[in-house]
């Protein structure tokens, strides 16, 4: 388990298109934390479910044991999948499916 502690700095309403905009700092010990680590952090931390939380970014200075998080916490999973854009796939799965 690694060491996290998330401090939430600022929370924006955006009624508009049903999410908070939420602005933390993560103070960690060894490597910066990778986003699910951060999300579930952050789900756990404002009591909500960790689909509905989209990590934006997570900016880290050099050497420094703390990074800054932009995250976005949706009011419903439908309004997260109508908004977030898609991951991309891998070139190999396409590559593979291609063949088949």
């Amino acid at each position: 388990m690694i060491y996290l502690e998330l401090k939430i700095v600022n929370i924006k309403d955006e009624p508009l298109l049903s999410r908070k905009l939420v602005s933390a700092y993560v103070e960690f010990e060894k490597s910066t934390p990778s986003y699910a680590e951060v999300a579930s952090s952050l789900s756990s931390s404002l009591k909500t479910d960790e689909k509905l939380v989209a990590i934006k970014h997570v900016y880290n200075s050099f050497g420094a044991k703390k990074a800054e998080v932009i995250a976005y916490v949706y009011a419903d999973e439908g309004k997260k999948q109508l908004i977030e854009p898609k991951p991309k796939e891998k070139k190999e799965k396409k590559a593979k499916e291609a063949k088949k």
